[in-house]
């Protein structure tokens, strides 16, 4: 017997060919992602095609639209699969997510195209408040700096280290300027006061992940202590190797975002001298850490030195406020005042 039905408009195959063709251009006009465009059309072809088949007399006419409905299920359950498994993949690994990038950018300053090394950062101090900005050194100042920093290897390595701080802290500061400017619009617009102010500037620098800093070349983290190696088994690029006394010039950190523990005191140093703060630095040999001293008003630990109290600040790890150490160097007895710049 024959039979005198007419075919379907469409196969549902060739539903979808149009719908993944159709949805760029759906998208353009509605302003929607390409996953819902393809999903909209494909429940109007499907819905044009049913009533089409309605229309011939076609049984299950809205065949199409459970069709379309198990499709899309099974794409939005593929999606989410995916996106799980990029997440545990992602989170899973040992290594420390880093967001800070460096990148190079171009102004033009006195009629000159300059380069910057420069970071878009972003950032909470200790009480909650969120900061943020770019912030830049020149190419050219991050290359000078290093290389004069070099050329002075053997001029301090004989003497005391408050004496190496103090030449970088007073080298550099003028090579800042792009980012002290930075730092004073933020305070201005936050209209921050003096403690807020110094606050902010430290919490700029705690938040930048801590990178070991050498003499020699990184070498594989078996080669190490036990302290060391955790923390190059755990991130394998969080070390810069080469640099003069182990301690990296303020330029040059900012240049690329590598420090540990005095890198970071003598940039801060650097930083709340030209604000006028009354600042140290405190080394200790026993825990084999630097960290800062504020002399404001606070509460907490702090180091006497010439009948003023400089409160302590651990530079390296986020959270720690003025006054405030870790518990495995905190015994104040073990540090002693490096240098200050009153």
């Amino acid at each position: 017997m024959s039979n005198n039905k007419k075919s379907s408009f469409l196969s549902f195959p060739s539903i979808i060919f149009i719908s993944i063709v159709g949805s760029s251009f759906v998208k353009v006009f509605l302003s929607i992602s390409t996953f819902t465009a393809f999903a909209l059309l494909l429940f109007v072809l499907s819905f044009i095609s049913g009533r089409l088949d309605l229309k011939n007399h076609q049984k299950k006419p809205w065949r199409y639209i459970i069709y379309s409905l198990f499709f899309i299920a099974i794409l939005f359950g593929l999606q989410l699969v995916f996106k799980q498994l990029v997440f545990v993949e992602k989170n899973e690994s040992p290594l420390p997510i880093i967001s800070e990038k460096i990148y190079h950018k171009k102004i033009f300053e006195k009629g000159d195209s300059i380069v910057l090394l420069s970071q878009d950062r972003q950032w909470q101090n200790n009480y909650g408040k969120s900061f943020q900005g770019n912030f830049s050194v020149r190419e050219k100042d991050y290359a000078s700096s290093k290389k004069e920093y070099a050329k002075t290897y053997q001029k301090f390595n004989q003497l005391p280290w408050g004496d190496l701080y103090q030449h970088l802290a007073t080298s550099d500061t003028p090579r800042l300027d792009l980012i002290l400017k930075k730092l004073k619009e933020i305070q201005s617009s936050k209209q921050l006061n003096q403690l807020e102010f110094a606050d902010m500037i430290v919490t700029f620098i705690q938040d930048i992940p801590y990178s070991l800093v050498f003499e020699k070349a990184c070498e594989a983290p078996e080669k190490y202590e036990k302290s060391i190696r955790d923390i190059l088994e755990r991130c394998p690029n969080c070390c810069i190797g080469k640099i003069p006394h182990g301690v990296q010039n303020p330029v040059g950190f900012m240049g690329n975002l590598k420090g540990d523990c005095d890198t970071r005191t003598v940039i801060i140093y650097a930083i709340l001298s030209h604000f006028g703060y009354d600042v140290a630095i405190l080394n200790s040999n026993f825990y084999r850490h630097s960290i800062l001293g504020l002399h404001l008003p606070a509460k907490g630990s702090y180091k006497i030195h010439n009948g003023k109290r400089y409160y302590v600040w651990e530079t390296t790890n986020k959270h720690f406020t003025l006054g405030t150490l870790p518990k495995n160097f905190n015994n104040i007895k073990h540090w002693y005042i490096m240098l200050t710049n009153t």
